[in-house]
């Protein structure tokens, strides 16, 4: 009876857009709260409730690192507040509550020092002066006052800002308009918005394309601004002298899906979008799809087309992953999350049910790791954390309808709520190895697994296996049964003799009922070969 052993179980990831017997052993057909970490499948974290109870419901946040501390600005619909570590305070601008009504209208930079906070529709809000609880938010200096705008981004010594409405035009919506500044010095903002003034850099440049819609979203990429519109992309460039900019389009047929779906890769080098069909990563000059067919299907059979304004896109660098939080069909909210695990390359890819969040924010967040020593289960030479977790960046999420914030990668609930990991490899076709270690594969052998030796590290799980006769034929389950990698080496996985026991594809699942960590880094399976049935 040949024992068949596979291993990098990281390597490929879930993917749907091949069938399933005809994939590689070590790919997966089903990966939901999972994560791939250092070459092995292993738990999701969760996330937990952090700063306290804020005076609001939580829509957007913006870290601002003070001199000695860092302050978290954050908004409601239509006030603002700030949080700086200890204590919630109201920063509204003194003139009252301001005009959005959605999550995905609010944005923001830190410029020269200063935070500034926008939304669409009222002037730029910035918190200057010494920063205190009590310091409120103030109209950007040298705005014009007829204008709002979109979408606020800094480029180098600039603020530009994107997609228009200027009350001194008819029609007075400019959705195709780019508007700059004239530069600000170090430390401070800038002291124009003038246009078409030879005494100063400010200026104003409209996209032609006015077929690819409106612009969504901009980031920048090294020396270069990207503008993203629904169904294309242009590159802003300084060139200096008399037009400041250069415009150039980049891509004239792939846009952006919703404002907020852009963020940096790990390297800083390269952009994650999610277009209108595709996740795609571009370094400015080519393009890549993260996604195989199949995945990309899956993926946008499953968004609420009508309501993909509310997905965003973030970057969890500590965890090398790219998350996609999106409203699954009948929902108005991101619901679930596809995650890409982006050193593992393209279909490595895990998905999280259960999303309870709007928006998400990279800063430093104060405390210590509830993590006891004794619990630790990482190797000494792998563990990349400080033993105290004072001041470390981590990713802080928004949720708006529980009025709270939380803190990802920590803990093993969402917010007290379990949720379950499964792993399901279905129809493999393995009876042995060759000496080289290749797998062999063999369709019309009837054939039983009566045991596995799980490579487990952490908690306990539920095993089982099951067995296929046909390609498209039912799959039948085996019962379950637990491996526990504190007492057991192997499981015997036949175990209710009136179910079958042997087919000629084998599937096999590992799953848990709660989220306590494990982690595999492969498994062996003993195959015996009955025979061509």
């Amino acid at each position: 009876m040949p024992v068949v052993e596979i291993n990098d179980l990281a390597k490929i990831g879930q993917i749907n857009d091949i069938a399933a017997h005809m994939l590689p052993p070590e790919a997966w057909t089903f990966a939901e709260n999972i994560r791939y970490e250092r070459g092995a499948p292993a738990v999701l974290d969760g996330w937990q409730w952090v700063f306290y109870t804020p005076l609001a419901p939580p829509h957007f946040a913006l870290p601002f690192k003070g001199v000695s501390q860092t302050w978290w600005l954050y908004t409601s619909t239509d006030r603002a507040f700030v949080f700086d570590g200890n204590v919630h305070a109201e920063i509204t601008r003194a003139s009252g509550p301001y005009s959005p009504t959605l999550t995905e209208n609010w944005n923001g930079v830190v410029f020269g020092g200063t935070p500034i906070l926008n939304n669409g529709q009222d002037p730029p809000q910035m918190w200057t002066g010494v920063p205190t609880l009590t310091l409120k938010l103030q109209n950007l200096t040298a705005w014009p006052t007829t204008m709002s705008a979109k979408i606020l981004r800094n480029f180098n010594s600039y603020l530009v800002a994107f997609n228009i409405k200027d009350t001194t035009f008819t029609p007075n919506l400019l959705p195709h308009l780019v508007q700059w500044s004239n530069p600000a010095g170090p430390g401070t903002l800038p002291t124009s918005w003038e246009y078409g003034n030879p005494a100063v850099e400010g200026g104003r440049k409209d996209l032609p394309d006015v077929n690819s819609g409106e612009i969504l979203e901009a980031m920048q990429l090294g020396n270069t601004m990207f503008i993203y519109k629904e169904r294309s992309v242009w590159k802003m460039s300084y060139i200096g002298g008399q037009y400041i900019f250069q415009f150039d389009p980049f891509l004239t047929d792939t846009g952006i899906l919703a404002p907020r779906c852009v963020c940096m890769d790990l390297t800083g080098t390269k952009h994650v979008v999610v277009t209108q069909d595709d996740i795609i990563i571009h370094n400015g000059n080519t393009t890549q799809s993260i996604l195989t067919d199949r995945q990309r299907i899956t993926l946008f059979a499953t968004l609420n087309k009508d309501e993909a304004h509310t997905s965003f896109l973030f970057l969890n660098k500590a965890k090398d992953e790219i998350w996609f939080c999106f409203p699954e069909a009948g929902r108005l909210q991101p619901t679930r999350a596809l995650i890409w695990n982006a050193k593992n390359g393209v279909g490595a890819i895990s998905y999280a049910p259960g999303i309870t969040f709007r928006n998400a924010a990279l800063g430093d967040v104060q405390g210590v790791d509830p993590e006891a020593w004794s619990d630790g289960t990482d190797l000494w030479e792998e563990d990349t954390g400080p033993w105290s977790q004072v001041f470390r960046q981590k990713i802080v999420l928004c949720a708006p309808d529980f009025t709270k914030f939380y803190q990802l990668d920590l803990g093993t609930t969402r917010d007290g709520v379990p949720f379950a990991p499964i792993l399901i490899r279905e129809d493999l076709g393995v009876v042995g190895m060759k000496r080289s270690g290749e797998l062999i594969n063999d369709f019309k052998q009837m054939k039983m697994v009566d045991s596995v030796w799980p490579k487990l590290s952490g908690a306990p799980i539920k095993l089982r296996v099951g067995f296929r006769q046909l390609v498209g034929g039912t799959l039948t389950w085996q019962d379950y049964t637990t491996f526990d990698p504190a007492t057991d080496l192997w499981v015997n996985t036949i175990v209710n003799e009136n179910l079958p026991g042997c087919g000629k594809a084998v599937s096999i699942e590992f799953s848990a009922t709660t989220a306590a960590p494990w982690r595999l880094d492969g498994y062996s399976m003993n195959v015996e070969v009955i025979g061509p049935y």
